[in-house]
């Protein structure tokens, strides 16, 4: 039995590395969208190239986490400094990867042999994308203040074939969900510009909203405005009383904090829907 079990461990954890490798190489793939995607130079190079000179990077050096650190942070083409986005954002990706199949594992070995479980998988793949698209835009909102139409309406325009994939969505709710969640937060950027005459709220942050609730259901937009909102104030405060200077004027993204709350809800949800209303979420 030892024997037994020592082989369902090993099996077990050959998985759940592998999916965190693979989670690092997507990470790699993010940071090109990260950088790429609002310069709109997505297709410009085929192969990785050094962001100071240009230079083309070797493959061996291109390893996600690995590649930083042989590099000591430094372009080996003209010593540059590196950006700590890059680990960073690796790291990111294969915590999110592992982190989606403890969630939904899919793999997995008993006595019978190897197992494969479709929906899990299905519902990985869902979470994990989603989580990545996420993780994408906020950082582009933070370091730009944007959220590129690419990613958020190409989300909205997939919502459909996601649905149709995935075990516990379905249409309705999808469909109510993009005009709820764009909906919401157009108005409130409506009566905020008839009050004080000026934007205070990005058109991106609508069109984020409205993916989210196509790819999570409309279920999705109140928890996700509720917890983003809150924690973009908590952020905003702290932020004011470090530097020491209070302004109603000060600007700061709200794509990661919509994208905070909406991966709170992918994950927890329906515990905290248990918890506000006492009964499980309905379609």
């Amino acid at each position: 039995m030892s024997t037994l079990y020592s082989v369902i461990v090993a099996g077990q954890s050959f998985y759940f590395w592998s999916i965190m490798a693979m989670g690092a190489c997507v990470g790699s793939f993010m940071n090109v969208c990260i950088l790429r995607i609002p310069e709109q130079s997505f297709f410009s190079h085929l192969r990785s190239v050094c962001p100071s000179c240009g230079k083309q990077i070797p493959a061996w050096l291109n390893i996600p986490i690995f590649g930083f650190f042989m590099l000591r942070g430094r372009a080996q083409c003209c010593s540059a400094k590196l950006s700590w986005q890059y680990p960073l954002i690796e790291i990111a990706g294969a915590l999110i990867f592992a982190g989606m199949y403890l969630k939904f594992p899919f793999l997995g070995w008993s006595i019978s042999g190897s197992e494969f479980e479709i929906n899990q998988f299905i519902r990985w793949v869902h979470a994990s994308l989603f989580v990545s698209l996420m993780l994408i835009m906020s950082v582009i909102d933070a370091r730009l203040m944007i959220i590129p139409d690419v990613l958020s309406i190409g989300m909205i325009v997939a919502s459909p074939l996601v649905v149709l994939a995935h075990p516990d969505l379905d249409f309705k709710s999808s469909a109510v969900g993009i005009f709820l969640g764009g909906g919401i937060l157009y108005l409130v950027a409506w009566v905020y510009w008839l009050i004080r005459r000026e934007y205070g709220l990005g058109f991106g942050d609508v069109k984020l909203l409205a993916a989210i609730g196509g790819w999570l259901g409309w279920q999705a937009v109140f928890p996700t405005l509720f917890l983003g909102s809150i924690t973009g104030t908590l952020v905003a405060v702290a932020i004011m009383l470090v530097a020491r200077r209070f302004s109603w004027q000060m600007k700061i993204p709200f794509g990661p904090y919509l994208a905070i709350g909406a991966v709170s809800h992918l994950l927890w949800g329906a515990e905290f829907f248990l918890i506000f209303v006492g009964t499980q979420p309905q379609n």
